[in-house]
């Protein structure tokens, strides 16, 4: 079930860190991240598609999910599980009419209508989000706090993972909102130690 793969989403930022994405990622899933989203913006399509790759490789062996951020192109050149669209991305009816099953497709939201949007498309999850203010990067959006998620994770079909500022603390009130995973970029790949981080988040 993809509520399962979804449990504990690890997202990639090489501008946190300097070492190799793969690398973190491989810790990573060692420590039990049950998926990998690769999220590298400033990177141009062909860099992009090579770094999917690798990461990809990774993911398979241990049975990961992974998915890349934005790039519907560099997601199916990749062999990647799925895609999660960002705002600049082809439109989410065009990506389900484009991308062959049983590739996923999923989306942020931030408040209902998000939500609204992404169940009338056919997303396959959401992403909703901020939580807590972010932990790798600044935002506009006011924290919707555990009372908000649930509001939203109980209002919709779509399987729901909550971002933003969160820890390992967190993930108790996150799947009592509704959620069916949590995902994290400082707290996770961001760590010290990515994968003692990774196994604190399944063990809380």
């Amino acid at each position: 079930m993809i509520a399962d793969r979804l449990r504990l989403v690890a997202i990639t930022n090489r501008l946190l860190r300097q070492d190799d994405p793969a690398t973190i990622a491989a810790e990573l899933v060692a420590g039990g991240a049950t998926a990998i989203l690769l999220r590298e913006k400033d990177l141009p399509p062909r860099e992009l598609y090579e770094l999917a790759c690798r990461v990809r490789d990774v993911c398979r062996p241990a049975g990961a999910l992974f998915l890349v951020s934005q790039s519907l192109e560099v997601a199916l050149a990749a062999g990647a599980d799925g895609v999660h669209l960002g705002w600049q991305s082809v439109p989410l009816e065009r990506a389900k009419s484009i991308a062959p099953p049983p590739f996923l497709i999923g989306v942020s939201a931030h408040n209902k209508d998000d939500l609204a949007a992404a169940e009338s498309g056919d997303a396959d999850y959401a992403f909703v989000s901020p939580i807590h203010p972010p932990r790798s990067k600044e935002s506009r959006l006011p924290p919707l706090g555990f009372e908000g998620l649930a509001r939203l994770a109980k209002g919709t079909s779509l399987p729901v993972v909550a971002l933003g500022g969160l820890r390992a603390c967190d993930t108790v009130e996150c799947l009592q909102a509704g959620c069916v995973g949590i995902a994290a970029i400082g707290s996770l790949y961001g760590a010290a130690t990515p994968r003692k981080a990774a196994a604190e988040f399944l063990q809380a």
